[in-house]
């Protein structure tokens, strides 16, 4: 069994790649949900949006959680990849309900959201990750998270335990390689000595 303290640091170090990074900002309150539309495979120029789904997306909701943001996978290799930003009016109020946040219909656009104001669409087929997130900062205005001294701190500290632990294993490498050649050694020596007996 891995050691707990390995087992906590690798936990803290996912936890610190959720909370910042790419995909870490603050939507305005004039956002009123997220919308992605792409086709299950990664043909025909939907990886982008695969790797922006399965990475910033996550980010974007760990620090945007009341948003609602809705992925439908059932589009055509042929069709483009879509994400669609709807937003709200800033004089509305919100709605009462609770709205999912998740789609697994085959609905286009999910029908129980109040109605926004506007919508702006971004075209994500054959875009990688980082132009997609681009586009989204540059449309909704987004704030970029900025680490916190004490966050900045704990990469430090898990970047010198990596460093060490690598320094470790190398370390016990050698003396386990070491080990196993005097071993065969001493047995090579024990079968010359007993067949010349």
């Amino acid at each position: 069994m891995v050691s707990l303290l390995q087992r906590m640091r690798k936990l803290q170090t996912k936890l610190l790649a959720i909370r910042l990074g790419p995909g870490a900002a603050v939507l305005p309150k004039e956002i009123s949900r997220i919308h992605m539309r792409f086709a299950p495979k990664i043909d025909g120029g939907h990886m982008g949006p695969r790797k922006f789904w399965r990475h910033e997306l996550v980010r974007l909701k760990f620090h945007n959680p009341a948003i609602p943001m809705t992925l439908d996978r059932t589009a055509a290799q042929t069709d483009p990849a879509l994400m669609t930003v709807f937003f709200a009016d800033p004089e509305a109020s919100p709605t009462s309900g609770a709205a999912p946040t998740t789609s697994t219909s085959g609905d286009k656009q999910p029908s129980n959201y109040s109605p926004s104001s506007r919508t702006e669409t971004i075209d994500m087929t054959n875009r990688t990750q980082e132009n997609i997130l681009a586009d989204l900062i540059r449309i909704t205005n987004a704030k970029q998270v900025e680490a916190t001294q004490e966050e900045l701190e704990t990469l430090r500290s898990l970047e010198e335990q990596r460093l060490r632990s690598e320094r470790d294993s190398k370390l016990s490498l050698e003396v386990r390689e070491k080990k196993k050649r005097e071993e065969a050694l001493l047995a090579q020596a024990r079968g010359d000595v007993a067949s010349a007996v």
